[in-house]
């Protein structure tokens, strides 16, 4: 994608974009919410406390990245030349520059999509670790990497279609639009899912584990205290002997 833009053929330009994605939201926007937005906005903590709260702001932020994608394509495809071809963003083969604009625009896809990569992980490992029963930890997160598979095959399914059966460039619509207008649209139907079965999950509370466990302790410390007692009394009557 960095190919069709201006520069955007340098040896470095896609791995710039890729490095920038990731460490503009791990050196800069983190940083920058502990130093300057959370002082200023104390209230955002506790709405990020909670890790379905997270998942679904790294699910906007995908969206976001979707349309930014979009717009980003219909823009060039306004400001290029109406005699060129421009391919998908995801095209492999070797083009020539077709947009007119600095390819460090990607940037804003890039960083968004970083960020709610990030979110994603953090929050969904937070949500499995304090809300999994105890001792099924394993079988769990286990099945999350189940289903992160079966999404991501059914993402590059999605993009083969598209590498091998391209939708043709209309006066508004692209290939690439078409394909982040599809994304856009699963993605929007799975937050709206994904609010309702939130809205409706009651968060797991572990006061049946923690009496369980405390009363185990509890007989236990009972017993090595008797034992305790005993052996006491029994040195003392030896004594006395």
């Amino acid at each position: 994608f960095t190919a069709q833009f201006k520069n955007g053929s340098k040896e470095n330009a896609r791995d710039a974009i890729w490095f920038f994605g990731i460490a503009v939201p791990l050196f800069v926007l983190v940083p920058l919410f502990e130093l300057v937005i959370l002082p200023l906005f104390p209230k955002l903590e506790y709405f990020l406390i909670n890790p379905l709260k997270g998942v679904g702001l790294a699910y906007i932020l995908i969206i976001l990245s979707i349309v930014s994608v979009f717009l980003i394509d219909l823009i060039g495809r306004i400001v290029a030349d109406n005699d060129s071809n421009v391919p998908c963003f995801f095209n492999w083969k070797s083009i020539h520059q077709t947009i007119n604009i600095s390819y460090w625009i990607l940037l804003i896809p890039s960083v968004l999509a970083g960020t709610s990569y990030f979110l994603t992980w953090i929050y969904s490992f937070e949500f499995l670790c304090c809300q999994s029963p105890f001792g099924m930890h394993g079988m769990i997160i286990g099945l999350f990497w189940f289903l992160h598979g079966i999404f991501t095959d059914f993402a590059i399914g999605i993009l083969l279609v598209f590498y091998y059966h391209p939708m043709h460039s209309v006066t508004f619509m692209s290939c690439t639009s078409w394909l982040s207008l599809l994304f856009g649209i699963i993605a929007g139907i799975g937050l709206v899912v994904y609010v309702l079965i939130a809205r409706w999950y009651v968060n797991r509370v572990r006061d049946t584990d923690l009496g369980l466990r405390a009363a185990v302790e509890e007989h236990w410390e009972n017993r090595l205290t008797s034992e305790n007692v005993t052996e006491a009394e029994d040195f003392l009557i030896s004594s006395f002997k």
